[in-house]
């Protein structure tokens, strides 16, 4: 049995990327769960990879060598069936039958994977992972997509797993949930924090608060040194000058002795020195305050030019039903004013998404050519085209997109540094260049996946100033209740599987 592994000044670098995505990371893994913590792009993904022996070549050491233990990462896409699928689904153990159950895992799945939700792709990739039961269990958002029922049933499912987790997650109450420590990514450094995500936020609180504290005597206690510098200066000076014979006349034997006298008792160097001295002070006060460093956190207003259409409806889709295969989706008449802000919300393979693309096609002409849609995933094409999209830009344009990406929490430079980024961070791409073209209807499906946990509320803050109309499919009920108005919720009837849209 595998009781830790330990991580010991791991770095690692892309062949497709000049900047190093972790730098001399160094932390232990007990068994039972760990979040790792931290902004996208900060290297949170590419840690687990090497910790679950997914990824190598890295430098540094793990310990022991992960081809000595059996680990599995689960990854944030679900592009993919996942690896071992078809064995799970064909094993009847009671393990095997639970985790099914648990899950709502069909087993046909597998067989139609390309027609599956997300939710339900999601569902499948964790179910697999568990039964697999590794040594090391690394989960990169494993909530994703996932509907509020089956996220019970999955913190119950990873509640018994007995390995080493890693748990890079955006959902709060998870982590509270299963963690007993959290590895926070901050500052181009690692912080092991004991406690649940909560306790190790309250703590990493405290200590910004401290080190605010701390920059803020520490400059002033600069500025007092700056000023006594000076003045001791100019003292040193007035000293200088009274000790020099260029001004005494030649025959003025007696001031010429008292000169002397001073010159000889080392009087006239004492200011000098005391002056000298505050360099000394001066240097030690700098340091201080640089130790004193706090990360720079973007409030901004983003919508600067946003307004809303000058069309007041700009989607009028009529009563009716969609095909889902041998289900339907029923519909009342449905209506998107310019300024309305609509939440979706129900279980997974609903058919939200059904309803976006049916919303999408509905749109005319002029509305959308001003719409921004951001899909739940984006394929690895999509998301390279989306980076050379970006690089196409003109200088001005494309600076102006980057620091909205910086007020959504990724550092430019990061997100211009490689051929490849995050899920996150493309999203925030996209947001910020959609921005740009000052859009009439915003749609995004399951926003808040891929992000960590500051960038959502940096999320919130930029969409709650949004102009435009705003229509959010999502599983995070506190998102929703703070961003949206109007709900169209999905249920569906247990009989004939068919789903209903009310309005509230």
């Amino acid at each position: 049995m595998l009781n830790q592994i330990n991580v010991r000044k791991v770095s690692h670098t892309y062949e497709s990327s000049p900047e190093t995505i972790l730098n001399d990371v160094s932390a232990t893994f007990p068994c039972g769960w760990t979040g790792v913590v931290g902004n996208n792009g900060t290297g949170k993904t590419t840690l687990l990879r090497i910790a679950s022996g997914e990824l190598d070549g890295y430098e540094g050491c793990v310990s022991p060598n992960p081809s000595n233990y059996n680990g599995v990462y689960c990854a944030q896409p679900t592009e993919y069936l996942p690896d071992c699928a078809e064995e799970f689904v064909l094993d009847y153990s009671s393990d095997a039958v639970w985790l099914r159950s648990a899950l709502h895992v069909d087993e046909d799945w597998i067989w139609r994977f390309d027609t599956l939700s997300h939710g339900e792709r999601k569902r499948l990739q964790i179910a697999v992972a568990l039964w697999q039961n590794p040594a090391v269990l690394a989960l990169d958002e494993p909530t994703n997509h996932i509907d509020a029922a089956t996220r019970e049933q999955l913190t119950r499912a990873l509640k018994s797993y007995d390995g080493v987790g890693l748990l890079v997650s955006h959902d709060r109450e998870l982590l509270d949930t299963l963690v007993s420590q959290c590895l926070f990514f901050e500052d181009d450094k690692v912080i092991m924090r004991p406690g649940s995500y909560s306790e190790a936020r309250n703590q990493s609180a405290l200590e910004r608060e401290t080190v605010i504290h701390e920059r803020k005597n520490a400059r002033a206690r600069l500025q007092q040194i700056h000023a006594e510098k000076a003045r001791r200066a100019d003292t040193a000076s007035k000293a200088d000058a009274k000790l020099s014979k260029r001004t005494v006349d030649r025959k003025d034997h007696s001031t010429k002795e008292q000169i002397n006298l001073a010159k000889l008792t080392g009087q006239d160097g004492k200011a000098g020195k005391l002056s000298a001295q505050m360099d000394a002070k001066l240097k030690a006060a700098e340091r201080r305050l640089a130790a004193a460093h706090v990360a720079k956190r973007y409030e901004g207003d983003i919508w600067a030019d946003g307004a809303p259409a000058k069309r007041k409806v700009l989607v009028d889709l009529p009563e009716g039903s969609i095909s889902m295969g041998e289900r339907l989706l029923v519909h009342p008449t449905l209506y998107v004013g310019n300024t309305d802000r609509i939440g979706l919300s129900g279980q997974n393979g609903a058919g939200k998404s059904t309803l976006i693309s049916a919303i999408m096609a509905a749109l005319p002409d002029d509305v959308r050519s001003h719409t921004l849609y951001i899909p739940q995933e984006l394929t690895t094409r999509e998301g390279k085209e989306i980076v050379a999209e970006l690089r196409r830009l003109g200088k001005d344009e494309r600076g102006r997109v980057l620091s909205l990406v910086a007020q959504l929490n990724s550092p430019p430079v990061r997100v211009l540094s490689g051929d490849s980024l995050s899920p996150g961070e493309l999203r925030k791409v996209m947001l910020a260049m959609g921005i740009m073209r000052s859009p009439y209807l915003i749609i995004m499906d399951e926003p808040t996946n891929h992000l960590d946990i500051h960038s959502v509320e940096a999320l919130e803050r930029a969409l709650s100033d949004c102009p435009c109309a705003l229509i959010l499919v999502s599983h995070d009920a506190r998102f929703l209740s703070v961003l949206t108005e109007v709900s169209w919720s999905f249920t569906v009837d247990s009989a004939t599987h068919d789903t209903a849209v009310n309005i509230r």
